[in-house]
Parts: structure tokens; C-alpha cells; sequence
């Protein structure tokens, strides 16, 4: 009897929470709500509920039952007219892992007050700490810790939910019935690699319905995992396929109208919907997450914040992803880096205060990895780990070398010279050459178990991209006033580089090509050509430029063979095309010789 009156104790609100109609949220672990603890008041439960009546109604296609809809037995007209938000989600939040979360609500969305902002911390606290139900809307502050505090917004505008309903019948209409085939396939060949989602939670929602999500998240979860649909036997042997298209333009669409009152999962539908294979062309969104991400605090460190410990391991992996996207933005945009250069030295002045991400971020079980066809758990696991040190040394040598003040005229190359900038390099080479050697045996490009796929493959081409983009650094930088010593050997090493970059590309097994590869692999293949280009355009006799013109043909042959099945390599040949074209029939004394 005693542990059934506690547990009744904790899941009803205290009598401060219920007198003021707020939700009562209580931290594991502490005696007192956090509005009570704000208060330094003590909770107690001496008061019922009020009796209440509840009028009847009929009941709406929102509440039928989910395996109904999900199945496909749903009537043929779907109406998007609601009542109000919460009366068409059937996930009761307070009763769920979403108990206590930051910026996971549907109905709400958090904005982060940052220490220059013009909001007093101080005077937040006087204000209302939660949003009242039945109450007119208005902001209201919560304070996560002693120096962090968010305002929350409603997000109940009638008219705007309509069409959000709306926007979540026409998605799930698109796929109806493989919903659960597409959401399984994701989160055994995406999610292990780009774990920007928490499995748990969204499985949990799913469960109840397709409505408890936001529209640009649901279309960017079905969109993605349509490119894996061969690898599930129902999907592979469909005679007509869902509607990618559709998808893709209700996904654009809704995260648009979304951005203005961004929340977690707009900025998790963002990063997804960059991914893809054509994502070079959403000019805009890149930027628009970062902003979007300090909107949420993304940036800041929330280990001591009040929020469930899994939202905190959630919110570092979205940060470096977020900081992946950014870093390796660069080279598949061609723009300035949007977050700080340094983020893990001694400087603690950085607006990046976000922890390490580490194997405790990844709390959720990997089960069914015993599951032919899939990425293992804790490989893909590591690869993400270790793609995160690596973009953190791009990030070095892209603001050493690609700056806009070290790159143009009088700026810090052209001052120091190609021997000064080969000082430079040297630390951030063995920065790279330490990172590869620090990998573990099963991050390794020959460490392909049978019949599972493999994320090796991507992860050795970045290595491989960064440093490219140090021997073309200092290709660009000699001069013929350089001695023919430091030519020779900038030259030779950037050659040999190549070479062995080459040889990767044609080392990739169908593990590695069939897996996922994110956003900037096509750019990373077309930088080998690039670079191969520029060796041959700087050639100093006709040998030198018909050996350069040999490896370019062997890169695009291995992309020719792939380019039916991978995705990345049609877009990577349409590129180098683009890029270097034929130079076979190019004029060689044209030339540009150093």
C-alpha cells in the first residue's frame, strides 16, 4: 500500500500546480516539482481534483484505432478539420518519455535567452513558469538551470493546426500502407550511422499514431528510407512505388512554414532533408539551422538543465551533427563556416559550449543487429564518434587555408609564401595521420562483416577529402619564385595523395556503396578530380599531364559501373563533369605552368 500511495503521489500534481492549472513536472530523483523548486516551496498533496464534467461527442478518425489507419482501412476521405490540437494526438504526454522535455512538445516551441539578450533572467523568474491550459495564450519562462533559462511559446493557433493535420494526412497518404515498413528501415540503416533522432521516443509515438509528429519530420523519415527500400522484400517487389516527389515537395513545404516556430523536430527534418543526394541545391536551409539551433540552445552545454537525461544525450548528438553539417558545409557550398573554428581548445570565450559527445550519448539498445542487411549498432555508433574528431581538424585546416582573410590578396598565405604555409600543414597533417591511426579495427575500410552493411567506406573518404584539401591548399599558394626542391616535393606528395585516394574509391565493396554516406560524399569524390585537374593543368611536361588524365578516366570509371545503383556516385560524375568536363581534348600548352 505504501509504494501505490507514493506512486500516486508522483504522478498527480501537487496543490500549487494544480490550483495554478499547470503541468507538474518532477525530476527523478527530487521530492519537489520544478516549479515548486524555483519557488524554494515545498509540494504537497493535500487537495483533490475538482469534480468535472465532460461533454460528449463523436468520435474523429484521429481516434480510431492506429493499426486501422496505419494498415490502410482508414476511409477513402480523410477530413483535416479539428477542434483543437491536443483533441486529434493521441499521445499523452505527461505519461510518456516526453514528461519534462525542453523542445520536443508538439504544441509548444522554446526559445533560448542568451546572456546578451535583452531579457533579464532575474525578472523571468517573477513571470509564470509553465503555459496554463484554458488561459489566453502568452510566453512563459522556464529556467533549465541556475544560468539557463528558455521562454516557451504556445503553438495552438487554430488555423495553422488545421493545415498541420492536413499536411500529416496527405504524408502518411503518400506511403499508406509501408509506414511501418519505411519507419523500421530507417532506423536500421540510417539511424545507426546519423543518429539525430531518439529511437525510443519516436517508436513510442508511432505507436499511437502518425499525427503525434511533425509533418517535415514524418515526410523526411518515409523520403530517406525510400532509398533504402530493396533492402525490405515487401518494398523491393512493389509495382508502383510511393510517390518520392510528392514527398519530397510536402516536405520542403512544411518545413518552411515550420522554421517560424522551430522546435527539435524541425531541426532534426532539416538535417535529414540535407542528407540527400541533391541536397547542394536547398541554398538556404544550411544557415537556417544554425539558426534555428541556437533558437534551441542547441549550442550550449545542458548537462546540469532540468530536462530527462535522454534528451540531454539527444541534444549533443543533434549539436555535432549539426557541427558536422556546418564544418563539411564548406567544401559542398563553398561558404564560410558558420560555427566557431575552435571549439575544444583553452579558449572560454567560444559561443560552442557543447560536451563531448561519447558512447554514454548512445544509451538506446542495439537489437537486431543480428539482422542480415543492417549497420551494426556500435560500429555505426563509433563512425559517428570519430566523425566528429574529423570534422573537428577540417574545421582547422579550412580556416587555416580556405579563409577569406588568409586567402586574399596581402592575407596571411600570400605574406608567409608556399614554404610558410607548408609549416602550417605539417601539424594538421599528423593531426589527420594520428586520427587514422587511432581508429579502431573495426572502423577499418577491410573490416566488412558478411551481409551487413558497412559505414567504413564513408568515413575513410572523408579522411581522404581532408586531406586533399591540404595538398591543394599549398598547390595553389607555389610560384615559379619557388625553389624547384619545395616544387618537387609539394608536387610529389599531393600526387601521391591522389593516387591513393584513387585507389580508395576503387577499394569500396557494395557494403560500403549500399550504405548510407550523407551529404558530402559527392562533393569529397569531385575534390579527387579537382585536384587531379589542377595537377594537370600546373603540369610542366606532356607525361606528367597524360598520367593525370589517366587517373581522372580510372575515377570515372568507378563511378560510370556504380552510378545505376548509388545514388551519390551519379550525383559525384554529374559534378566532376560540371567541374573538368574532357581534357583530353583541351589544349595542353594553354596550361598554366608553375
Amino acid at each position: 500500500m505504501a509504494s501505490r500511495s507514493r506512486r500516486d503521489i508522483v504522478r498527480r500534481p501537487c496543490d500549487r500546480c494544480r490550483q495554478r492549472k499547470s503541468r507538474c513536472v518532477r525530476d527523478a530523483g527530487k521530492d519537489n516539482c520544478t516549479s515548486c523548486e524555483l519557488h524554494n516551496l515545498g509540494c504537497t498533496f493535500l487537495h483533490g481534483p475538482q469534480p468535472r464534467t465532460r461533454a460528449t461527442r463523436e468520435p474523429d478518425i484521429s481516434e480510431w484505432p492506429d493499426r486501422l489507419v496505419l494498415n490502410g482501412e482508414s476511409p477513402t476521405t480523410v477530413s483535416s478539420t479539428v477542434e483543437s490540437p491536443r483533441s486529434h494526438s493521441k499521445f499523452d504526454s505527461a505519461n510518456s518519455l516526453l514528461n519534462g522535455t525542453l523542445g520536443l512538445d508538439l504544441h509548444r516551441y522554446s526559445e533560448y535567452i542568451g546572456p546578451a539578450s535583452f531579457h533579464e533572467p532575474t525578472l523571468l523568474d517573477l513571470k509564470p513558469s509553465t503555459v496554463s491550459p484554458g488561459r489566453t495564450a502568452r510566453l512563459c519562462p522556464r529556467r533549465v538551470s541556475g544560468t539557463t533559462s528558455f521562454i516557451i511559446h504556445p503553438d495552438d493557433d487554430a488555423a495553422s493546426q488545421s493545415q498541420y493535420w492536413a499536411d500529416l494526412d496527405q504524408i502518411e497518404s503518400c506511403v499508406r500502407p509501408l509506414g511501418p515498413t519505411l519507419v523500421n528501415l530507417y532506423f536500421q540503416l540510417v539511424h545507426r550511422t546519423f543518429p539525430i533522432l531518439d529511437k525510443s521516443v519516436f517508436l513510442e509515438k508511432y505507436a499511437k499514431s502518425y499525427r503525434n509528429f511533425s509533418p517535415p519530420l514524418l515526410a523526411s523519415v518515409y523520403l530517406i528510407a525510400l532509398e533504402w527500400r530493396f533492402f525490405d522484400r515487401r518494398l523491393a517487389n512493389l509495382t508502383q512505388v510511393p510517390d518520392a516527389v510528392r514527398l519530397e515537395k510536402l516536405a520542403m513545404r512544411t518545413i518552411d512554414d515550420a522554421r517560424k516556430q522551430p522546435k527539435i523536430s524541425t531541426l532534426q527534418a532539416g538535417l535529414l532533408l540535407l542528407q540527400r543526394r541533391d541536397s547542394s541545391r536547398i541554398d538556404a536551409l544550411p544557415a537556417q539551422l544554425i539558426s534555428m539551433g541556437h533558437t534551441l540552445g542547441i549550442h550550449v552545454d545542458c548537462s546540469d538543465w532540468t530536462i530527462p537525461e535522454w534528451e540531454k544525450c539527444l541534444r549533443r548528438r543533434l549539436a555535432w551533427a549539426l557541427f558536422i553539417q556546418d564544418k563539411w558545409g564548406t567544401l559542398v557550398y563553398g561558404r564560410p563556416s558558420l560555427l566557431p573554428i575552435e571549439i575544444d581548445g583553452d579558449d572560454h570565450m567560444s559561443d560552442w559550449a557543447v560536451c563531448p559527445c561519447t558512447v554514454h550519448d548512445f544509451p538506446e539498445a542495439t537489437g537486431g543487429d543480428d539482422e542480415f542487411g543492417v549497420v551494426n549498432g556500435a560500429a555505426g555508433r563509433d563512425a559517428f564518434l570519430q566523425s566528429i574528431e574529423l570534422a573537428k581538424i577540417f574545421s582547422r585546416i579550412t580556416a587555416t587555408f580556405c579563409s577569406t582573410g588568409a586567402t586574399r590578396k596581402g592575407g596571411l598565405l600570400d605574406r608567409i609564401g608556399a614554404s610558410g604555409a607548408l609549416e602550417l600543414a605539417k601539424p594538421l597533417a599528423l593531426q589527420l595521420r594520428a586520427w587514422h591511426a587511432a581508429l579502431p579495427p573495426s572502423l577499418q575500410l577491410d573490416s566488412t562483416p558478411s551481409l551487413r552493411l558497412s559505414t567504413n567506406g564513408a568515413l575513410h573518404l572523408s579522411h581522404a577529402a581532408a586531406e586533399l584539401m591540404i595538398h591543394r591548399a599549398l598547390l595553389r599558394i607555389l610560384s615559379p619564385h619557388d625553389s624547384s626542391s619545395l616544387i618537387a616535393a609539394v608536387r610529389g606528395a599531393a600526387r601521391a595523395r591522389l593516387v591513393s585516394a584513387i585507389n580508395l574509391i576503387g577499394a569500396f565493396q557494395l557494403e560500403h556503396l549500399q550504405s548510407f554516406w550523407g551529404f558530402a560524399a559527392a562533393s569529397q569524390v569531385t575534390l579527387i578530380g579537382a585536384l587531379a585537374g589542377l595537377l594537370w593543368t600546373t603540369s610542366v611536361d606532356a607525361d606528367e599531364a597524360s598520367e593525370y588524365l589517366r587517373h581522372l578516366e580510372k575515377l570515372r570509371w568507378n563511378l560510370q559501373v556504380w552510378a545505376s545503383a548509388i545514388p551519390f556516385a551519379r550525383e559525384a560524375l554529374r559534378m566532376l563533369d560540371e567541374e573538368i568536363g574532357d581534357l583530353s581534348t583541351a589544349d595542353l600548352s594553354a596550361n598554366v605552368q608553375i
